[in-house]
């Protein structure tokens, strides 16, 4: 179905709606013709906007053509959603159930951390860069060759989990060595070896055949990481001050706590 023939279907869908209630919902006779409200559920509108949208769903949701029905579907379900919802308040669940309670604030942080921000020239990214441009240096890069035996003294070979023979980084070679094999590749130098070293019952010796260092990061190469860690540091300042204001409007009391 096309955009076109789809909107006129919701158009047509949507259109019928309050004759629909009044049919199916006697209760519902007094919503008033040509109102914006689909229902009214203990005094909550249901609006005919959230019917289309709702019948937009199922339209994107199914490969089948709406059927005649479709606005009566879309209008209980939300009608029975609306029920839920009322009686989730009733029971007090934002407060009483943990998960409700933190699907609710994680909503909020979301909104907060949402709020339209200025986007950022090329000379504000570039100061951002060069005060932390920690965040954006690079690793020294490791070719090792790894040995190990049984015994002090015995036959060595290579291991089957021998990393690659190309440069890697310590995040990278911990993969195949572990934390504590690597650590003793970062303490040696280019063409050194650290060894006998044993580590889960046998003895393992590593030599350092390549060390690449690390560069000095550059603004261009890295100019993709630091307008996400811009907006990510923009999102947080934006839920912090979304906070300070919740904080300054609100009462809140405090018990002095004992110090310990």
């Amino acid at each position: 179905m096309t955009q076109p023939r789809i909107a006129l279907a919701f158009g047509a869908l949507a259109g019928g709606l309050l004759v629909l209630v009044s049919a199916l919902w006697p209760d519902a006779r007094n919503v008033e013709a040509g109102s914006n409200a689909a229902a009214i559920v203990n005094g909550q509108v249901i609006p005919v906007e959230d019917v289309e949208i709702a019948l937009e769903a199922m339209a994107s949701d199914s490969r089948n053509p709406l059927t005649g029905n479709a606005a009566e579907h879309a209008l209980s379900r939300l009608i029975d959603e609306e029920l839920l919802f009322q009686r989730a308040i009733e029971l007090d669940l934002p407060r009483n159930a943990s998960t409700v309670r933190r699907t609710i604030v994680m909503t909020i942080i979301d909104l907060a951390q949402s709020n339209e921000v200025d986007e950022p020239d090329e000379s504000e990214l570039q100061a951002f860069f060069n005060a932390n441009i920690g965040f954006f240096t690079t690793e020294n890069r490791y070719r090792i060759r790894w040995e190990s035996a049984a015994t002090e003294d015995g036959e060595r070979s290579r291991p089957p989990a021998h990393p690659p023979g190309r440069l890697l980084t310590p995040s990278d070679l911990r993969r195949y060595l572990g934390e504590d094999l690597t650590l003793a590749v970062l303490i040696i130098g280019e063409g050194e070896t650290a060894g006998p070293i044993e580590n889960g019952d046998r003895f393992h010796w590593l030599t350092v055949t390549e060390i690449a260092p690390a560069g000095e990061p550059q603004f261009e190469e890295n100019r993709g990481r630091v307008e996400s860690l811009w907006r990510q540091r923009a999102a947080e300042e934006s839920l912090e001050s979304y906070i300070a204001e919740l904080r300054a409007q609100a009462n809140i009391q405090i018990q002095a706590l004992p110090s310990e």
